[in-house]
């Protein structure tokens, strides 16, 4: 028994001993290692999307079983991919998905922000009973309220319209609960020193609360955004004439009865996919802070 004691004694002097550095330094190196696993697990397959989006339709699969770096590679290397999603209108799809897109960052924006302000600053009737609900909200998932949306878009008359793809979307429950949690850190002395000079809430909104706001606008606006630019079934279901076809559906016309396009696919993909990162890229911080701000309130 003594020996044993003296065992563990000499075991925790040993753990006591190790160098913190070295600790850190190990901690580092695993860190390390597993974001560079899971950045080769999601760049490679993009770097091989973009050269097959390149190779002709019977070659895009030549180098991917078995694989190898040629892979990396365009194989005869051609734009017939992207010439023919033009030809089928891939473009205005482009168009018509960055006008929607903008449109509901702008009047979205205007809606959910109004909304989370008005949480966040005034009290009235049934103020806690409203924001349960835009709370429980999130549990709810989109796909069950299709069936009575698309029934009201109906009786409305709005099938095969910009208003079918656009209203929906404007009342964002996150963007509203994002908004609240953000305005609620705002100091109060500021409103009412505006409010004590004589400007109205129009005004105390317009041209001191959204002035100061700038990280979470564009947070939000890029959430909105790509609300829009990933939407594939909502569109499908109510505008599939082809004079409001979206960017996903354009990509999913690849994909036919009885074959599969994947050059065309891949290089639809990979033009769907550069607007995005290009718009996020700038603004990460900004994303990144107002998504971690929501989540600690």
């Amino acid at each position: 028994m003594a020996k044993k004691n003296s065992a563990n004694q000499n075991q925790k002097v040993g753990i006591k001993n190790i160098n913190p550095r070295v600790v850190r330094i190990l901690l580092s190196t695993i860190n390390y290692l597993l974001l560079i696993g899971a950045a080769i697990l999601v760049i490679v397959p993009l770097l091989w999307a973009f050269a097959a989006s390149f190779t002709p339709l019977e070659k895009t699969f030549e180098y991917a079983y078995p694989f190898s770096w040629k892979a990396f590679f365009p194989v005869d290397f051609t734009l017939e991919a992207y010439t023919s999603i033009f030809a089928r209108g891939f473009g205005r799809a482009m168009m018509n998905t960055l006008w929607l897109g903008f449109t509901t960052v702008f009047l979205g924006g205007f809606i959910c922000t109004s909304a989370g302000f008005a949480f966040s600053r005034f009290s009235f009737p049934g103020k806690n009973l409203l924001f349960f609900i835009v709370l429980i909200s999130f549990a709810i998932p989109g796909d069950l309220t299709v069936i009575p949306r698309y029934i009201m878009i109906k009786d409305w008359g709005w099938i095969n319209s910009w208003q079918a793809l656009l209203v929906p979307l404007l009342a964002n429950s996150m963007i509203v609960f994002m908004s609240v949690q953000f305005f609620r850190d705002l100091p109060q002395e500021i409103i009412d020193s505006a409010r004590v000079d004589g400007a109205s809430w129009f005004r105390v909104y317009f041209s001191i609360v959204l002035p100061i706001s700038k990280p979470i606008l564009i947070s939000l606006g890029l959430l909105l955004f790509l609300s829009q630019w990933d939407s594939y079934f909502w569109p499908l279901l109510v505008a599939p004439d082809q004079k409001f076809r979206v960017v996903q559906l354009a990509i999913s016309e690849s994909v036919q009865e009885y074959q599969t396009f994947w050059n065309e696919l891949l290089a639809g993909s990979m033009l769907a996919a550069v607007l995005p990162i290009l718009l996020i890229l700038p603004f990460q911080r900004y994303f990144i802070n107002a998504i971690v701000g929501a989540v600690k309130e």
